[in-house]
């Protein structure tokens, strides 16, 4: 039996597969399977994946006549695993060699823990390609249900994402399949329902590679800072209302993640009100308060010290409003 599952959900990604598929193949794991699943692409996807499978017959195609979004495809995967370890690799992103075994080397020594994740580089595809170097980082962090949530629900100055991690298959067919209300984030709503009652483990090594071009599924969400927020709350509300339901102490963590969703809405005003869209920096503004009504009188000071060069960022937005005002 392979060691590992991989799918690959793919649409109008032809150009993209083969680099996806050989970042997987250099991980130096031999026991694995991949499963392309296409949502009837109207590029080149099918022939191109074919091909790919032609060539490795540890790779298998199902191409579908009808799109029925990324969800179904995630699930087709989680269904189709049958080995010790499952990964998701979207067909737009890399793995950077190493990172398996990195979370390999986690899983199989700690047996309560229910995936391994790594760092994710961002890479505009305009710019020149990446060199990752990881020589000398990879110490491992294990996380209980409330740190994992606590920690997701604020700025990081690395980004961890689902491309990056290695699941458990038995924890995954223990929490059952992607939920399909959840439009963004549906990576985070897994790991959520993953790490209860079990132990997350993250390391800032770079495991793999985000992509950015001009398709890409979550760029409307990136571009609008407000719904980016309110996605992000709504994946948490799935977990507090499900399987976090009867969690001990789980109002608590709601009020508590409800808090940093705030912090992050009342930044994010404050700088857009700087750089002069007053209409949607009092908007988030608004529900910052909503969120956490404390911060209508307190100032969450503490949210800047978590952003990547505080400073700087504090510095670069000052420097916008001088710019304005004079």
């Amino acid at each position: 039996m392979p060691l590992i599952d991989i799918v690959i959900p793919n649409f109008c990604y032809g150009r993209y597969l083969p680099q996806a598929v050989a970042s997987i193949v250099r991980q130096q794991v031999e026991d694995i399977r991949i499963l392309i699943v296409d949502n009837a692409s109207t590029d080149d996807s099918v022939d191109v994946a074919k091909s790919l499978a032609k060539r490795d017959k540890r790779i298998k195609v199902i191409a579908r006549e009808r799109n029925l979004g990324l969800h179904a495809s995630c699930n087709e995967g989680v269904d189709w695993a049958g080995s010790k370890y499952f990964a998701i690799v979207c067909a737009d992103d890399l793995l950077v060699e190493g990172g398996f075994q990195r979370a390999l080397s986690v899983l199989e020594k700690e047996h309560d823990v229910s995936f391994a994740c790594g760092a994710e580089l961002v890479w505009h595809e305009a710019s020149p390609f990446p060199v990752v170097e990881n020589s000398g980082v990879g110490d491992w962090r294990f996380l209980l249900t409330e740190s994992f949530a606590l920690e997701r629900s604020l700025p990081s100055k690395v980004l961890f994402g689902g491309g990056a991690a290695l699941i458990r298959t038995s924890d995954l067919k223990r929490v059952g399949h992607f939920r399909s209300e959840i439009a963004y984030s549906e990576d985070l709503e897994m790991f959520l329902r993953l790490s209860l009652n079990r132990r997350a483990a993250v390391t800032n090594a770079i495991h793999g590679i985000r992509r950015v071009h001009g398709a890409n599924l979550s760029a409307v969400f990136w571009q609008d800072f407000k719904r980016d927020i309110v996605e992000k709350k709504l994946t948490f509300d799935s977990f507090f209302s499900h399987e976090a339901a009867c969690m001990p102490g789980a109002e608590h963590l709601r009020r508590s993640v409800y808090r940093n969703l705030g912090k992050r809405a009342y930044w994010s005003g404050l700088s857009h009100i700087a750089r002069g869209q007053r209409a949607s920096g009092f908007d988030l503004l608004r529900f910052a308060t909503e969120l956490s009504p404390s911060l209508a009188y307190v100032p969450p000071i503490d949210y800047l010290v978590r952003l990547p060069n505080p400073v700087a960022h504090i510095r670069s937005r000052l420097a916008e409003a001088w710019s304005r005002h004079w």
